[in-house]
């Protein structure tokens, strides 16, 4: 792995980090504040508001990704910026009009009125802004200015939350709709202001730019689906609890979800780093393998030794959010594979972002909806929250599968993938075992086989990877005795 790599994901990872200490200070306080019920609606509304989102952004949005690197000169990039935003937010006002006027005319019922409805609306819209802003952050490598993004847009919704939670005290969809919308647009603001010359829009110069909306809307167009599907994929266990459980369900539910952001630490930071290097260094050096298999071996060992470590403590995690939600302590086993398959299919999908094979992305979300559906659908009647969550997980292993072997098809990388299922395999024995029991003894011992499966199987980047931290700290540590003596 590169120095530079590893010099983003400290800053990055640092901000990460800072973002979830406020999370969980803040967390306990605002669930114990607002009911299951009103937590679940707030729930559904990002759920929209992120499948509306990766919709409307036309796949525009990874287009930007995959041509940022073409060209270095600021002029291109501006152009290309502006040229990949142009048509997602004239499509997200367009229908954002339309809706908004269905909902105050009352001809459509929609799920929320049409308060709820507006701000879902601007939202969307902040949100589809953000995110071409954040990208630009992604792929410049301004790490100092990711996390401070990261940092600012916990700070903010803090800072809005709790005040209007405590006094005001009424209405806490609402509020908390009021908190989220502000927060991020606090962070659009501040991250265009802090890139004024990419977003300068009487510097375009159309010309720098030679890749035209055609090429770009044919290689981002399949994303509309893939994506569309894929949050639809990701949203399917609340879309599920919400119809045949509550609201109640949903908010204890997505509660859970707030203790899996642990993972944030490595997740976020490494997720943001991967793609951009990723397509980079295929542009410098197409016939090399070894970046992404060395990247592949490490997140795997990081991303299962939290996986597992955050399991053996599930009932700790779950006593911070009260005794109304209690119940996340069994939900979490299995959501713990969401993140761990996503980050780590990461670094096996580079095959279809190299290739431009981005119509097979579409295979990839549909057949992880479709192992969603089925399995929400027979699980959740008769288990509930703990039904969703296995229900999800398994479509996250099959979502990893699909990805890395379509992938394999086009740039094909030796992932060593036997090693890789049979740690997938004794961890899920854990995840099942740890959803319908107490902790207890039980849960320490298969906690130990799990750490011992992933040293031994993965045992040559384990000790490389540790020699590396030694190495890193060795100095440090020298350095203190040094002054110390001194």
């Amino acid at each position: 792995m590169k120095n530079g790599f590893l010099k983003h994901f400290a800053v990055i990872g640092m901000g990460t980090f800072l973002n979830l200490i406020l999370g969980v200070l803040t967390t306990p306080i605002i669930t114990r504040i607002v009911d299951p019920s009103e937590y679940g609606q707030l729930s559904i509304f990002n759920m929209y508001s992120n499948i509306g989102l990766m919709v409307l952004c036309l796949g525009l949005d990874q287009a930007l990704v995959r041509y940022f690197y073409e060209s270095d000169t600021i002029q291109y990039k501006r152009a290309l910026l502006f040229r990949c935003l142009k048509l997602p937010i004239i499509a997200s006002c367009s229908i954002s009009v339309i809706i908004i006027i269905l909902s105050l005319t009352g001809l459509v019922e929609f799920e929320f009125n049409s308060v709820i409805v507006c701000w879902l609306c601007i939202f969307t819209i902040i949100q589809l802004i953000y995110r071409f802003s954040l990208l630009m952050v992604r792929l410049s490598y301004k790490s100092k200015l990711y996390s401070s993004l990261q940092v600012l847009h916990k700070i903010a919704y803090i800072l809005i939350a709790l005040p209007l939670l405590t006094f005001v005290a009424r209405d806490y969809l609402l509020l908390m709709v009021l908190a989220t919308v502000l927060s991020v647009l606090i962070c659009m603001v501040w991250s265009i202001i802090a890139q004024a010359d990419e977003w300068n829009i009487f510097k375009i110069d159309r010309a720098s730019c030679s890749i035209s909306l055609k090429e770009l809307i044919k290689y981002g167009y399949p994303y509309i689906i893939s994506m569309g599907v894929t949050t639809l994929f990701q949203a399917i266990d609340k879309i599920s609890l919400n119809m045949y459980c509550s609201y109640s369900e949903v908010g204890i539910y997505s509660s859970t979800m707030s203790l899996v952001n642990v993972f944030a630490i490595i997740q976020t930071t490494f997720n943001t780093l991967w793609a951009p290097m990723a397509v980079e260094h295929y542009s410098k050096d197409k016939d090399d393998r070894t970046f992404y298999y060395n990247g592949n071996q490490y997140i795997t060992i990081i991303m299962y030794f939290l996986g597992v470590s955050l399991i053996l403590c599930k009932d700790i995690f779950s006593i911070l959010l009260g005794a109304k939600y209690r119940e996340a302590a069994y939900i979490l086993p299995f959501l713990i594979f969401n993140p761990i398959m996503y980050t780590i299919s990461e670094t096996t999908v580079n095959g279809l972002v190299f290739m431009k094979k981005s119509k097979i992305q579409v295979v990839v979300a549909v057949g992880a909806c479709i192992t969603n559906i089925i399995g929400n659908t027979i699980l959740v009647p008769k288990l509930g929250c703990q039904g969703a969550a296995i229900s999800t997980g398994l479509s996250y292993i099959v979502f990893f599968t699909l990805r890395t072997i379509l992938s394999n098809r086009y740039f094909y990388i030796d992932f060593k993938l036997k090693k890789f299922y049979l740690l997938t395999l004794i961890v899920s024995i854990y995840a099942m075992y740890n959803t319908f029991v107490h902790f207890n003894i039980g849960s320490v011992i298969g906690y130990v086989v799990c750490v011992i499966s992933i040293v031994v199987l993965y045992k040559n980047h384990v000790y490389s990877g540790l020699r590396y931290l030694r190495n890193m700290v060795e100095p440090a540590l020298n350095g203190i005795k040094n002054r110390l003596k001194k």
